[in-house]
């Protein structure tokens, strides 16, 4: 395909001030299959490209009759009769065949007998016009067998052939050589389904038993050699320069047999399943030691692709190769031994193909004729969210199709390679209504609203048969019944409850959720929010008008009173700006300017200011039938050329910023669902520009950035102005994050600079259980014990004694200390590990919603650990992302670390550096945001020391945090994070049973002491 060059001049777009799309009741808020190789420009504006005069999908039939010498016979839609094309030069003429088939570029016929009985068979050249003449003696009988000079023909006496020769005209008169190898008894012979080349021909003879043989002949030998079987009457025959083919009619087998040894066994061949829509049913050929095959299409599919595809593989068997994607399934096979074919790759790729074998064997493919393919009117056309569609002929006869493509965001218009999106085997579509999501809208002739997905497949809103579409976003459609209705409907709903509601028809316009209509006093409008199902108040325009015509985009909102009054009001500056009146469907609202038709003109309206005044002046000129379309989320203007050319024209008026018209986030993920739920998180975004990159950062609850989600480089992947983004719960570091509260924030950069559009948060469960969290809301609880009970905490506060419970535990008998640890059983619940009266550490499995029973799932995981007189768990000391257990030794002060051993226990314990002894260890978890568990020391003159964690199994050197701290207080705890803001807190304890929390700061530090509780001396230890 021949590629036009990329237009040099870049037309750059003013960011101008302004919001997204709003509603009134929002607007204070509102401050959102194909490839893209080919590009087309050369526009006669500077930033204008023009997408050349489309072709129709389906390439120009061509079917090749046969193959000769010099040239081939063949026919060519749009052509009349049969035309011969010389393979040297190129030339085509019309001819005259002088039989309906014939072989190698020959016709023969059989002409009127002649007084003395004989009759001519006059063999034709259709290369050069020339007629040989060979003379079929009276009594003869031609079997179609010919060449270039001579018949084969058969004498019969008594009913019998008694001869047969190959006759050739000599000097006026005929030549008769034998054929040898004639049964005998037979009754006649003819040509098999006009198998024949010049080297020989397959002939049916019949014996006196009236069964029929097949027999091979050989011109140059003049011999007859009787095929075997399966090589029998009735079924087909293919026969090549070297072999010879037999298949059933449902092809599953290929039996080939060696046309230089006929006398040889034959080869049976087991084809290859065929693809779909391909049938087992083909066309067969050979070239060389090769079996070509083209498959047949299903019936369903056939007027939807070109053909199937031209496949090869050996006589003896192996793989097969593919050779062209498409072809015909006729074949021509040419007196070299050649095929001709006509394929390719689509109708900008159709030729005339040969077949030869190179010099290895293998199949090669050449070009002998390019077939030119056939231009298409464009019947309806549409452009959003940097999407240009548009419906044009498919076929030649019923077949239109929908066809995309994609354009360049920023500067000049660019516009991508063309992409097949839907095949119609009914009447074009009027008008095409652009969604901004890189889909397009249509009212199909027999009733309902189709938007075709792929080639296959589309969404459907049913109404009555002859209803039109008044306007399109998204995922809302407002259709004008034919039974005097307007139907709201929802695209995403295909079918099931997608007709929202039906109401009286009047002007009508939607963007993103919000649905315009006329107000109930004159001169006004109101909107209705189509999923929160909120109704404005009339929102007066000043107007003294019932509007016969709505457009909203954005900020703007247009109205019509037929061709009297019309004005676009400005949500923002709460401004009406006078525009020209037209008929309604003569104008298109844009991002801050208006499009209208005036005969053969198209003038553009700038009101992009709101200040209330606005100005008209030419834009185009263009056909006075021509289609055109503007874009109403990207600033563009297309429209159609006398000559179906499609012009893509920049405005060079300032867009509004991009915005938000309608987003669709899940609000939460569960990350370890069973097989049949969702694992991800997954949200949708329209905007009301196209963007050329975006992204989704998600933030934990100490505002640090686990994962970033963004766009493919240039944003190629994005379907017009909509993108999606789709989380599955890990961090940039491929670790399953914390369960709790996350919130996200998308960003997007429309050419102009990335801009924040929208945020929101995500419930996250089924993650790695935070430090200190036992029922997976992400904020850690605080442990209490009185008597045989166990109590987690949540919610402290001055106002509350003990804060809300979220689960309690009875029947810790035996229990002499017990530590909330982390998952060491790898289900991502937190585990507790409990110190027996003996000095056992048990291990009781956690189950995610609150403390775990006495009679849950335990292991034994060590003994003799009251030789300790501390145990805590600082979190995640070795990196492993496991937590770990330190232990004080009672009688030297030294502290070893059991470092998790990723198997549900511990590993042997190795002693760390200093000295411990004299100090209130604390496990605090990760204070200063590097991922590493950390340890807190208060000594006896209550200075707080912080002890960092390297993440290797060591501290680093100790760290004061305050001075004089903790005076009067009995009981220390690192309890996580339980103000919910993502740091890890600590919590103590004084003699009259207050209890206080120093918030950390995420840097190593806390914040001042704050009450949290009254009371708590009644309980014998905290955790």
């Amino acid at each position: 395909m021949r590629r036009a060059a990329v237009i040099a001049v870049v037309v750059s777009a003013c960011a101008g001030a302004g919001l997204g799309p709003l509603t009134a009741s929002a607007s204070a808020s509102a401050s959102a299959s194909a490839s893209a190789s080919a590009v087309y420009g050369d526009g006669d504006t500077a930033g204008e490209a023009v997408l050349p005069a489309p072709v129709r999908y389906l390439p120009r039939r061509e079917t090749v009759l046969e193959a000769g010498a010099t040239g081939f016979l063949h026919q060519q839609e749009g052509s009349t009769g049969t035309l011969w094309t010389d393979y040297a030069t190129g030339d085509t003429r019309g001819v005259t065949p002088a039989a309906a088939s014939g072989h190698s570029g020959l016709r023969a016929v059989l002409g009127e007998a002649a007084a003395d009985g004989s009759r001519p068979v006059r063999i034709t050249s259709p290369a050069t016009g020339a007629i040989t003449t060979v003379t079929l003696p009276a009594g003869h009988v031609w079997t179609g067998a010919y060449t270039a000079d001579s018949i084969t023909a058969y004498q019969l006496v008594d009913g019998s052939v008694s001869a047969m020769s190959v006759l050739r005209t000599v000097d006026g008169a005929t030549e008769a050589r034998p054929v040898t190898g004639v049964p005998q008894g037979v009754k006649g012979a003819r040509v098999h389904n006009r198998q024949q080349d010049g080297g020989g021909a397959v002939l049916a003879l019949e014996g006196p038993d009236r069964a029929s043989s097949l027999y091979l002949l050989d011109h140059e030998s003049g011999h007859l050699t009787v095929l075997p079987k399966p090589f029998v009457v009735g079924a087909p025959i293919v026969l090549g320069e070297r072999h010879l083919l037999t298949h059933p009619y449902e092809n599953a087998t290929v039996t080939s047999l060696d046309r230089r040894h006929p006398e040889a066994a034959p080869v049976t061949l087991t084809m290859p399943e065929p693809a779909s829509p391909e049938r087992t049913f083909a066309r067969f050929a050979v070239v060389g030691d090769w079996i070509l095959f083209s498959r047949l299409v299903e019936p369903y599919a056939q007027r939807y692709t070109p053909g199937g595809r031209l496949e090869a593989i050996p006589v003896g068997g192996g793989e097969p190769r593919e050779l062209l994607r498409h072809s015909q399934e006729h074949f021509a096979i040419a007196p070299d031994g050649s095929v001709l074919v006509t394929g390719g790759s689509g109708a900008k790729d159709w030729a005339v193909r040969r077949v030869t074998a190179a010099p290895g064997g293998e199949p090669v493919v050449s070009t002998v004729r390019e077939v030119p393919p056939v231009a298409a009117r464009i019947d309806a056309l549409a452009l959003g969210g940097g999407k240009l569609s548009y419906v044009a002929d498919a076929d030649g006869a019923a077949l239109t199709a929908l066809y995309d493509h994609d354009l360049a965001v920023t500067g000049t218009p660019a516009i991508g390679e063309r992409t097949l999106r839907f095949r119609m085997t009914h009447a074009a579509p009027l008008a095409l209504h652009a969604l901004g999501t890189g889909r397009t809208a249509y009212a199909a002739s027999g009733g309902a609203v189709h938007v075709p997905i792929d080639d296959t497949s589309l969404e459907t809103i049913d109404v009555p048969a002859g209803s039109t579409i008044l306007d399109t976003t998204g995922r809302y459609a407002v259709i004008n019944g034919s039974d005097g209705k307007q139907y709201v409907g929802d695209l995403e709903k295909h079918r099931d409850g997608n007709v929202l509601f039906a109401r009286p028809v009047t002007a009508a316009t939607v963007w993103g959720t919000t649905l315009w209509t006329p107000g109930r006093t004159m001169g006004s409008v109101s909107w209705y929010d189509l999923k929160s199902r909120k109704r404005s108040a009339d929102l007066a325009l000043g107007s003294g008008c019932v509007p016969n015509q709505l457009q909203a985009v954005g900020r703007w909102l247009h109205w019509s009173c037929g061709t009297g009054k019309a004005g676009v009001w400005d949500q923002k500056t709460r401004k009406n700006t006078p525009v020209p009146a037209v008929p309604p469907g003569d104008s298109r609202l844009g991002d801050g300017f208006l499009v209208h038709k005036d005969g053969g003109s198209l003038r553009l309206t700038d009101f992009h200011t709101g200040s209330g005044t606005a100005t008209t002046s030419p834009f185009a000129e263009v056909p006075v039938d021509a289609r055109w379309a503007v874009d109403e989320f990207g600033g563009h203007v297309a429209y159609t050329d006398a000559e179906q050319r499609v012009h893509i024209k920049p405005v060079s008026v300032p867009r509004t910023p991009v915005g938000l018209v309608e987003s669709e986030p899940e609000t939460w993920i569960r990350i370890n669902a069973g097989a049949d739920q969702d694992h991800t998180w997954d949200a949708a975004w329209q905007l009301s520009r196209p963007p050329v990159r975006w992204s989704v950062a998600i933030k934990d609850r100490a505002g640090r950035t686990v994962r970033t989600v963004a766009s493919p480089v240039a944003s190629t992947e994005r379907t017009g102005a909509r993108i999606s983004a789709s989380w599955d719960g890990k961090g940039d570091d491929g670790r399953v994050v914390l369960g709790g509260t996350y919130t996200w924030t998308l960003s997007a950069d429309a050419g102009e600079g990335s801009r924040v559009v929208q945020g929101g948060k995500i419930a996250v469960s089924g993650g790695a259980t935070p430090f200190r969290d036992y029922d997976g809301d992400g904020v850690a609880e605080l442990f209490s014990k009185r008597m045989t009970v166990l109590t987690a905490h949540e919610g402290l506060s001055a106002a509350s004694d003990s804060g809300s419970s979220s689960a309690q535990s009875g029947g810790w008998t035996e229990t002499g200390h017990v530590l909330p640890f982390g998952d060491m059983d790898g289900d991502r619940c937190n585990d507790m590990v409990v110190r027996t009266t003996a000095g056992e550490l048990h291990r009781y499995s956690g189950r995610c919603h609150g403390i775990p029973a006495t009679t849950a799932p335990k292991a034994k995981i060590g003994a003799g650990f009251n030789a300790f007189n501390a145990l805590l768990t600082p979190g995640d000391l070795t990196g492993d992302g496991r937590a770990d257990l330190l232990a004080r030794q009672r009688s030297t002060g030294a502290l070893y670390l059991y470092a998790d051993n990723g198997a549900g226990g511990l590993k042997g314990g190795v002693k760390l550096a200093g000295s411990f002894g004299g100090l209130t260890l604390i496990g605090a978890g990760d204070l200063n945001g590097d991922g590493r568990g950390d340890l807190l020391a208060r000594d006896a003159g209550g200075e707080l020391w912080r002890y960092d964690g390297t993440g290797t199994g060591t501290l680093k050197a100790r760290a004061l945090v305050f001075k004089d701290w903790g005076a009067g207080r009995n009981a220390f705890v690192g309890a996580g994070d339980i103000d919910g803001d993502g740091k890890n807190d600590l919590v103590s304890r004084d003699a009259a049973g207050k209890l206080l929390r120093n918030s950390g700061d995420g840097k190593g530090s806390f914040r001042g002491t704050v009450h949290i509780g009254t009371g708590w001396q009644r309980y014998s230890a905290l955790y």
